[in-house]
């Protein structure tokens, strides 16, 4: 007899939810299991360090402690919805197949539970629960931390529901940015006003207002949550590949890969030069100054991907390294791709400078062409001499790893060589040696150079 689509799960979703668990938090590699628990171990002892400072909080300054807790919020609050969106955007797929006697709306329920699991979700929910256990008295502020975090994560789940089904004029979609928008003028606000805990309906409304539009999705948007009324993602052409297909074959290549690292760099620019902007109009330009270098320069695009470029198109640059050997067309599609990023980047930061900072910080903006030149000299050295074959999927805890170390710090160390040193004649100086450098291997490059050209093929085919 057929079975009837009585819309039970049964003893599914205890066994799904565990198997998540252990694939996420238990990798069978023996690496991903001590990374797990090496950022594990640190975000128990952030947790009760955070418990520690929160029961001793008469010895910090007045005010300091609205402060903390409004930027743990904003901090809960960004990483919990931006963990499904960067690196890489992930749609909501049904977790049991439509042959199982489970209806639609009750697959819909099941999804949602298994898409809090990860890695980032649940280290932060670790931290939250060792600082509730470290300063038990301070149980309404971390409540609301735990409210702020499930909040997220019911607004990710929400908005990628709807476009996953391609929902995105339904009402619930446009209410999910409403309470997005209304979380980002709370958030802000709390830094403004520094009350402690906030009251009011934005509060109300940027908190509770995803968890009901979540019931609301489940009502009226999950009972069409099936293959009949789904489009099927293998046989739908994405929106990236609709855009992706108008663009040459070098760029293709060069984004399909690079995309997702290069998303985060954004992301991270993004919202460090709007943390900077905070500070810097709050405390003034010197509280910026050890870290807006690394978001103002163009340095995460090239610790990402620009010092690795052929590693990434290792395919495409072993086939130019059998049929020419070591000639410029490599280079010349290093300086194509990595010039037109850097621009890009360069062009944004001057726009966020611009519009963010005061006007006592602009004259910065002059140490951008010394540190692309720079940096563009650096990649050079990386990618050729110092290449490593990408072949796995990018992941936002390995992306750092996806490049050569040694140059990574030295372009680190270079940016913030020009952004902090004083004295222009030395920035100038410091930018004009490391340009010119890569005229080492240019020139090894363009006379296709023997030993050069086998170890840059034996460092892609053989690694």
């Amino acid at each position: 007899m057929a079975h009837q689509s009585t819309g039970r799960l049964g003893h599914f979703l205890p066994y799904l939810l565990g198997r998540q668990l252990r694939a996420v938090f238990w990798p069978p590699a023996g690496e991903g299991r001590a990374a797990t628990l090496l950022l594990g171990l640190l975000a128990a002892v952030y947790g009760l360090g955070f418990g520690y400072l929160l029961r001793h909080h008469d010895n910090l300054p007045t005010g300091t402690m609205p402060m903390l807790l409004a930027g743990i919020n904003t901090m809960l609050f960004v990483t919990v919805l931006l963990a499904d969106f960067l690196p890489s955007y992930r749609a909501v797929q049904r977790p049991l197949p439509e042959p199982m006697p489970v209806s639609a709306r009750l697959n819909a329920a099941t999804a949602s539970v298994l898409d809090i699991v990860s890695v980032r979700r649940g280290l932060l929910l670790l931290f939250l629960l060792l600082a509730l256990v470290a300063a038990p008295a301070f149980w309404r502020p971390l409540g609301l931390g735990l409210l702020v975090w499930l909040s997220a994560a019911a607004l990710s789940f929400n908005l990628r529901l709807l476009l996953s089904m391609r929902r995105w004029r339904h009402p619930l979609f446009w209410l999910n940015l409403l309470c997005l928008g209304a979380a980002g003028a709370w958030l802000g606000g709390e830094f403004a006003s520094a009350t402690g805990l906030p009251t009011g309906g934005l509060a109300a409304l940027a908190v509770a207002g995803p968890l009901l539009l979540w019931v609301a999705a489940l009502a009226w948007v999950a009972p069409y949550f099936s293959a009949r009324y789904m489009p099927d993602q293998a046989d739908t052409p994405a929106a990236d590949g609709r855009w992706l297909a108008r663009l040459s074959p070098e760029w293709k290549m060069y984004l399909r890969k690079t995309r997702p690292a290069l998303l985060v760099a954004l992301g991270f620019k993004v919202a460090m030069m709007g943390w900077c902007a905070y500070m810097a109009h709050s405390y003034g330009g010197g509280s910026t100054k050890s870290l807006l270098y690394l978001v103002l320069l163009p340095v995460l695009s090239f610790t990402y991907v620009n010092n690795n470029l052929l590693g990434y198109l290792w395919t495409a640059t072993a086939d130019e390294l059998e049929r020419r050997g070591l000639t410029g067309r490599l280079l010349s599609r290093y300086l194509r791709l990595t010039g037109t990023v850097v621009l890009a980047d360069c062009l944004l930061s001057v726009l966020l400078m611009l519009v963010l900072f005061p006007r006592t910080m602009w004259p910065q903006l002059g140490v951008l062409p010394l540190a692309a030149s720079a940096l563009m000299a650096l990649g050079i050295w990386g990618s050729f001499w110092k290449a490593k074959r990408i072949v796995k999927k990018l992941d936002f805890s390995t992306m750092r790893n996806n490049s050569s170390k040694l140059v990574s710090i030295c372009s680190v160390a270079v940016a913030a060589a020009l952004y902090l040193m004083p004295w222009w004649w030395a920035r100038i100086a410091l930018a004009l040696v490391v340009t010119l450098s890569a005229l080492i291997p240019v020139r090894r490059i363009l006379s296709n150079h023997g030993p050069t050209r086998r170890q840059l093929w034996r460092r892609l085919t053989h690694e």
